[in-house]
């Protein structure tokens, strides 16, 4: 428990000087990279994406999942959360809920 305190800390806070884009680059060629292979017929290719999910309240939110040759066939949860992950992601809901709220207004225009 105590290391998984001291990730998330570290994540949350930020590294100095990393950066967000790079970031963002790698894990969509990452995800691109399983789709692909998923599709081509390798089975239980499980990668993160961001989708819209009912896993909390958040219209959207970014879970394991089970892709396959016609997309996700399964979203794989949360799992079972620690209260240090409970109370972390419920102090992060409303910023969470903002910025999907922006996206969609975004993806809407």
């Amino acid at each position: 428990e105590k290391v998984r305190k001291q990730w998330y800390q570290r994540r949350v806070r930020g590294i100095p000087g990393g950066s967000a884009t790079l970031s963002m680059a790698y894990a969509g060629a990452r995800f691109a990279f399983a789709l692909l292979q998923a599709m081509n017929g390798a089975k239980n290719v499980v990668e993160c994406s961001y989708v819209e999910s009912d896993v909390t309240d958040l219209q959207f939110f970014s879970t394991p999942l089970v892709l396959g040759a016609n997309g996700v066939e399964q979203n794989l949860g949360l799992g079972t959360l620690i209260d240090f992950e409970q109370d972390a992601l419920e102090k992060l809901k409303p910023e969470l809920s903002g910025s999907i709220e922006k996206g969609i207004k975004f993806a809407n225009q």
